[in-house]
């Protein structure tokens, strides 16, 4: 399946899914948006009813905060009655909170098909996660979907700095960290795009900085470490910590990967 042909329903579209609807557009994939909370400020234009968005989607990706009660609840939003709306096969990832998703009902979605392949980085009871489940899932990863060292950075900083501003402390303003720490993996990605398709291109480029086969493995091996595993997590960098040189590849792959984030260089 080609990715302009695979529709992605965006349930949550604040900080981080905004990043994934961009993200999802660069790769030309087709998006629905599901934001009840922005739809009622915002309007309906953007968006469409959850319904309607597990009919038309082949990806269905989670980002909403966890609201235990009220008019915008999500604890346990995806249970038995959401997948009985399901009349295909479909991919589900969520890296919001665990609760969000019924693991039951998770659970019986995949042996009934219901989902065809699905990615958590979150879990109910973390660390004490559903052995289950996790051995039915295709991607399991320890809660560290923002574990980038950059997101680190970020939220680092905004911690000092508004506490830099509430205290006088003196430091500099938009302090920021030095000396962030490098990955083993090189710096500089080359990829030969003569006789490869865009979306070969996009997987080369991107499972060059960071694969998440190897988080998997890590849970798979050991599910009794969890938290360690998020302590000692490897160094990840973001695509702009990468340069990339495309060899044969014409103007709107160079816009894409810079698009993306990606330091372009010229062959």
């Amino acid at each position: 399946m080609q990715l302009d042909s695979i529709t992605i329903g965006i349930v949550g579209v604040g900080n981080v899914g905004s990043k994934v609807q961009k993200a999802a557009n660069i790769l030309g994939l087709k998006i629905l948006l599901n934001d009840p909370p922005r739809e009622r400020k915002e309007g309906n234009e953007k968006f469409v009813g959850l319904d309607q968005l597990v009919e038309e989607s082949d990806i269905l990706t989670i980002h909403v905060p966890l609201n235990m009660n009220g008019i915008d609840k999500t604890f346990h939003l995806v249970n038995d009655e959401f997948f009985k709306k399901f009349n295909k096969g479909m991919i589900i990832i969520n890296t919001s909170r665990g609760e969000v998703i019924d693991t039951n009902s998770l659970r019986n979605a995949i042996k009934n098909e219901k989902v065809i392949s699905s990615v958590l980085d979150v879990w109910e009871n973390e660390p004490k996660i559903d052995i289950k489940l996790m051995n039915l899932v295709d991607i399991a990863t320890p809660h560290i979907a923002g574990y980038s060292i950059e997101g680190k950075a970020n939220a680092t900083a905004a911690c000092v700095n508004s506490l830099n501003k509430y205290f006088n402390l003196g430091l500099a303003e938009n302090w920021y960290p030095n000396n962030l720490p490098l990955p083993a993996r090189s710096k500089e990605i080359i990829i030969e795009c003569n006789g490869k398709s865009r979306q070969e291109i996009f997987f080369e480029g991107i499972n060059s900085t960071y694969n998440i086969t190897e988080d998997d493995k890590r849970l798979r091996n050991d599910v009794t470490n969890f938290e360690q595993q998020r302590v000692e997590y490897p160094t990840r960098r973001e695509f702009n910590f990468y340069n990339v040189q495309l060899l044969n590849a014409d103007k709107s792959l160079h816009e894409a990967f810079s698009e993306l984030g990606f330091n372009l260089i010229e062959p």
